[in-house]
């Protein structure tokens, strides 16, 4: 996985103690590895998340996720092993997610969004986990996330590298960034006060929305070969930045369901 990039120009034997992290918030915040390859990488992320005092490891499609490389890696850390949530693809994984940030080295072109380290990113991770269950997406070892994935993430993130060698093992990019959220933990654990923030709807429950959205575009002749997939993610970019509650995304899903229906009035007749 290439998660690195070159910057501008812990474990437990670290400053920051497992106390550091309050648990409610740590709880919310799920490491998913997207298709990896390499059984000793998945037992390798589970050890790191436990070096971190982190607990949620999730895998999409994984390749032998509980062989015998990958239970020798994750040493004295087979129950992350054993209690990491399996996907079958990506929509399972964001159904309940309600924000995701995507780890890559490569920023991805044309996005309106800052890229940004992923130390830059982790405060606001740690707020937002105060009552949003976060998801941290990182690709395959071979591939990465490619821009289909960066479009369904709310925030992409990289990890600072030496400017000469940039590219990052997968299990490394879990460990460095499992490090930076300890290192940016908030120092109470106690309770929070419950904030004035919307409650907002998980990645999953905004697709029948993208899916009406589309729909529609083609229907008005909007979408059109060969720019209509980049067009969809960009728009898909620019609803989740909008971070929607389930009253504006059903004043949406009324809005597109009426454009189609009134496309199809006007349809002359044949």
């Amino acid at each position: 996985m290439a998660a690195g990039r070159a910057p501008p120009s812990l474990s437990r034997t670290g400053a920051v103690s497992d106390e550091a992290i309050a648990p409610d918030r740590s709880e919310r915040i799920t490491f998913c590895l997207v298709h990896p390859e390499s059984p000793g990488n998945v037992g390798a992320a589970a050890r790191a998340l436990k070096n971190m005092g982190f607990s949620r490891l999730a895998l999409v499609s994984p390749t032998d996720p509980r062989g015998e490389e990958s239970i020798r890696m994750a040493y004295r850390s087979r129950e992350l092993l054993d209690q990491a949530a399996h996907f079958p693809d990506l929509d399972a994984a964001l159904a309940e997610a309600h924000w995701v940030v995507g780890l890559t080295g490569r920023e991805p072109k044309k996005q309106r969004r800052s890229h940004t380290s992923i130390e830059a990113l982790a405060p606001e991770i740690w707020r937002r986990a105060e009552d949003q269950k976060i998801l941290l997406l990182f690709g395959s070892e071979g591939t990465g996330l490619n821009n289909e994935i960066l479009a369904r993430c709310h925030r992409t993130a990289f990890i600072p590298t030496g400017p000469s060698f940039s590219s990052l093992n997968l299990a490394q990019a879990v460990l460095l960034t499992a490090a930076a959220l300890l290192r940016t933990a908030p120092a109470d654990a106690g309770p929070k006060e419950k904030n004035a923030r919307r409650a907002l709807l998980p990645v999953g429950a905004l697709e029948p929305l993208f899916e009406e959205m589309e729909e529609a575009l083609r229907e008005i002749g909007f979408l059109k070969p060969p720019a209509d997939k980049k067009m969809v993610r960009m728009l898909r970019t620019l609803w989740l930045r909008a971070e929607m509650d389930l009253e504006e995304a059903k004043i949406l899903r009324a809005m597109f369901r009426e454009v189609r229906q009134a496309s199809r009035r006007k349809a002359p007749e044949r």
